[in-house]
């Protein structure tokens, strides 16, 4: 008997190095043409003129205490052809003397030459002197002679309006909320940064934030100034103050955002315990010590009473332990350690160390600062550095929102992925059954990361079927950078289907939750660390997507169930088929730069075939930016065919470009009457758009954290077949030019439609730069101040 990766004893797996197979590529001439604009600058002027006169004489009325010292902070809204960071208006805010520290989420009308339709767009957020309305206003009204006016000019046609900010922007409240009892409340408050330096946005002053201070006592609140952070140049500060007062507050100028502070997310319900009981594994040391998962959560019961959980329980809280916080905090961990267990089942040996950090319950009654609590001791613990996998079964009850505005858990955490190669597995939550009108459904927060793997539920584990997403479990969209929220699926319980949530006995109680769910995952990937020789935290994002099984109804429902159901184990991804290849690639690219990789495939196979890539990278983000969220954009070219070129119409033609292959006879005629063949072979489409406008580009993709595409190819259309890599950055919504090398990984699996047998071998006989995997081995020991060499 043979397994699936192997015939007759050879054996086929998964193949590294795909890296050995770049080359570089002379960017290729870019643009469509001349830019549409919808509107003149001189009909511009009609609307804008009326709008700044207005602001103006607003702001003027506006008294010192709701005002920062030395500046005002407007709004200008761009119209949605004006997204991409090539038509960010910088020549306009340098000749007013603006400085961009921020945007929000809007919505208005794109506008192109056959049509008008709804698309989203964004409020550029500009701290301005007092002097600059004035010149914007001279300029809009009759712009000088001289060429920096001109082009200032040129770009106010961008903008479809200019305002103040308006309270219902910074006001975050349920609408349906009462505000006219004097009843107090927390809230979190939000202030812009104060300016730019050095391109990266700078917290807001002393001398402001004392005026907010005042503002507040003034109407007998209280700050809670021990809990101020500051977030990407966000000062986030808890506010306590009579609800009635909160649309006075909200009319600070310097002030982003005012809104409730959630609390912490509520425990699942546990349900009967079982009578059975599970066995501790024979070996209970970790496989390899390749890095150390954190869990945090409620701690472990009695980790010692059956040696189930021999591992560091470290208390963070001074609050003595709660029943329902430590049996979450027990089956979270066991499911880590162990992943799906049933009863009488023996413990497999743990892949990797665990610690368990004990921060429920938080020292706080009551419990409104919980979560800025619990978020300073988990990046207190992770900037020690000893964590690279971190499971998060916890977090607000706040579901992202439409407009995107900025969380501290998310920024701070996207934050920390970024800087420390960290992998965050997030609970998606368990609201799924709420109301979706106002979109208490969503995931929540920090499942929204763009940087993390977030996990909601399904109703039966692998390999069962069918299945569906588990009713509780939050939906999607996310926040922009990943919108495909939750990334995928794992079993988490439903109620004629119990998780077996396992407690430090050996016994079991039942329970469903996403947060069940979360820790499966990260036993998973926790295992597929001892299979490689190296990984970082982009390899690990990209596994669980690129396997993932995808649900019969995938198109119409992304939003339930992310990529699809994510594997239980990643052993079966380790082989491959006679006709069937799997090749990571793992490599880093420069801002600017275009790389090209030769795809795996045997000289003379034209196909057909099939293939499916996952792209992953951690991206820098800007909090401040909530449409611009991400910083890095990796774009992916498939060019199938080395000979397939599209040729153009000598000057003057009405014939229509064609796509043929340079290597025909009918190329070298086309060429002697003149045609011209492009720079490179013909590119075939991966997202779902083919339109340049940047907002379907960003609905596509553009600037999302991780991609994953299936393709099929027909009888011919392969030919020495290419993927091209570009790295495109902006910061604050303009292209950045500043040096930055973004890691990132790829996935490649290629099969042979025809079944001829053969498709591996041929690949390895070809490519021997591409290698083997083998697994990390069994009870590997790094000597301590050794260097960390499995961790790219």
């Amino acid at each position: 008997m043979t397994t699936p990766g192997s015939t007759a004893g050879v054996a086929r797996r998964l193949l590294l190095n795909g890296e050995a197979m770049r080359f570089e590529v002379e960017p290729a001439p870019t643009g469509g043409g001349p830019k549409y604009n919808p509107f003149t600058s001189e009909q511009a002027r009609e609307w804008l003129l009326p709008q700044i006169r207005s602001t103006r004489a607003g702001l003027r009325e506006l008294p010192d205490e709701l005002r920062a010292v030395d500046r005002i902070y407007i709004e200008a809204k761009l119209f949605p052809n004006y997204l991409a960071p090539t038509y960010y208006p910088e020549a306009l805010l340098g000749y007013i003397g603006a400085v961009p520290v921020g945007s929000r989420s809007d919505a208005s009308i794109l506008r192109t030459a056959a049509q008008a339709r709804p698309s989203g767009t964004r409020r550029l957020i500009l701290a301005v002197d007092d002097t600059a309305l004035e010149r914007l206003e001279s300029l809009v009204d009759a712009p000088g002679p001289g060429r920096s006016a001109q082009q200032a000019f040129e770009q106010i046609r961008r903008l479809e309006e200019v305002a103040s900010p308006a309270v219902s922007s910074v006001l975050r409240v349920d609408p349906e909320q009462s505000i006219g009892e004097q009843v107090s409340s927390l809230y979190e408050a939000v202030l812009h940064p104060r300016a730019v330096r050095s391109g990266e946005p700078v917290a807001i002053d002393a001398a402001t934030l004392d005026r907010w201070v005042s503002l507040v006592e003034s109407y007998g609140g209280t700050v809670h100034g021990d809990f101020l952070r500051t977030v990407g140049g966000l000062t986030f500060v808890p506010v306590r103050v009579a609800d009635a007062d909160a649309p006075q507050l909200a009319r600070f100028n310097p002030l982003r955002a005012l809104r409730p502070m959630p609390a912490i997310r509520p425990r699942p319900r546990f349900g009967l315990r079982s009578a059975s009981r599970i066995r501790p594994p024979t070996v209970p040391d970790p496989i390899a010590d390749v890095t150390t998962v954190a869990v945090f959560d409620g701690g472990v019961r009695d980790p010692d009473q059956l040696g189930l959980f021999p591992i560091p329980v470290i208390d963070l809280t001074p609050e003595p332990i709660e029943a329902d916080d430590v049996d979450h905090g027990t089956g979270v961990t066991g499911a880590v350690l162990y992943g799906l267990l049933r009863s009488g089942d023996q413990a497999a040996q743990p892949p990797l160390p665990v610690e368990s950090f004990r921060v429920m319950p938080p020292p706080y009654d009551p419990g409104d600062l919980d979560g800025y609590w619990i978020l300073d001791q988990i990046k207190d613990i992770l900037t020690e550095g000893r964590h690279k996998l971190v499971n998060l079964s916890l977090g607000p009850t706040l579901a992202v929102e439409d407009d995107n505005e900025p969380n501290r858990w998310t920024a701070e955490l996207d934050q920390l992925a970024w800087e420390r190669d960290i992998v965050f597995v997030v609970a998606a939550g368990n609201d799924g059954n709420q109301d979706r009108d106002t979109g208490l459904h969503r995931v929540q927060v920090p499942a929204d990361m763009a940087n993390a793997i977030s996990v909601g539920a399904c109703d039966v584990p692998a390999p069962d079927r069918p299945w569906t997403r588990a009713p509780y479990s939050s939906m999607g969209p996310g926040r922009p950078g990943n919108r495909t929220q939750p990334l995928g699926v794992q079993f988490g319980g439903v109620d004629d289907r119990m998780f077996d949530v396992l407690c430090a006995d050996g016994t079991f109680l039942e329970a469903t939750g996403t947060s069940f769910a979360a820790p499966v995952v990260t036993h998973a990937l926790a295992d597929l660390t001892t299979r490689l020789p190296r990984v970082n935290s982009s390899v690990l994002r990209a596994f669980p997507v690129h396997f993932a099984e995808r649900h019969r109804a995938f198109k119409k429902r992304q939003d339930e169930f992310g990529f699809g159901r994510l594997p239980l184990s990643f052993a079966d991804a380790m082989e491959c088929t006679p006709d069937q290849v799997h090749v990571l690639f793992v490599d880093e690219i420069a801002r600017g730069d275009i790389v090209g990789y030769q795809l795996p495939l045997p000289r003379y196979f034209t196909g057909p075939a099939k293939m499916s890539v996952t792209l992953a990278y951690a991206s820098p983000v800007e909090p401040t930016q909530p449409t611009e969220y991400t910083s890095a954009s990796l774009e992916l070219t498939l060019r199938p065919h080395r000979n397939m070129f599209r040729f153009s119409p000598p000057t003057g033609s009405d014939e229509p470009a064609r796509e043929i292959d340079l290597a025909s006879s009918e190329a070298r005629t086309l060429l002697m009457e003149g045609w011209k063949a492009g720079q490179e072979p013909v590119a075939k489409t991966l997202t779902n758009t083919t339109s340049l406008n940047e907002a379907d580009l960003r609905d596509s993709g553009k600037w999302e954290t991780l991609r994953h595409y299936r393709v099929n190819f027909t009888a011919g259309e392969l030919d020495s077949a290419r993927l091209e890599v570009r790295y495109v950055a902006r910061r604050a919504g303009a292209l950045d030019g500043s040096p930055t090398e973004v890691p990132f990984a790829m996935l490649v699996s290629v099969s042979d439609s025809g079944g001829n047998g053969t498709l591996y071998d041929d690949i390895a006989a070809q490519f021997t730069a591409l290698r083997p995997v083998q697994r990390v081995a069994a009870g590997r020991v790094r000597l301590r101040g050794a260097q960390q060499n499995t961790w790219y």
